[in-house]
Formats: structure tokens, sequence, C-alpha cells
């Protein structure tokens, strides 16, 4: 899987939507906007979603530290 961003993007009074696929299948569509980031997995009807603060603690337990 491979998805590159190579340059900010503002988010604005529009959210910025992220289809990402593996392998030809879709494995979810992800949604950032100024009050949060949301998940919404392949073919699924829900969509989870986390407040930036909330989000920040999960990635700095969770995450991998990059160099």
């Amino acid at each position: 899987m491979g998805l590159k961003i190579d340059h900010e993007l503002p988010v604005g009074n529009v959210d910025i939507k992220v289809i990402v696929d593996e392998d030809g299948e879709r494995l979810g569509q992800l949604t950032v906007s100024r009050g949060s980031i949301d998940w919404k997995p392949g073919r699924a009807k829900r969509t989870w979603s986390l407040d930036w603060d909330r989000f920040d603690s999960l990635m700095r337990e969770h995450g991998r530290q990059q160099r």
C-alpha cells in the first residue's frame, strides 16, 4: 500500500477525503475536517470519529515514531 501526500493540505470550510485502497480493494475512506478525523472502513455503513486531541493521544500511545 502506498499513500503519499507530499505537500500540506489546509483544511478550511471543506473536508478533505482520502480513499485508501490496497491491492485494488478499498480499505476505507479517511475524512479530515477542522474538528475531527473520521474513518469509514471498506463497505461499512458507519463511520468512526475522533476529535484531534484524542487522535493525538492515540497516535502517541500506539503509533510508530518516524525518524
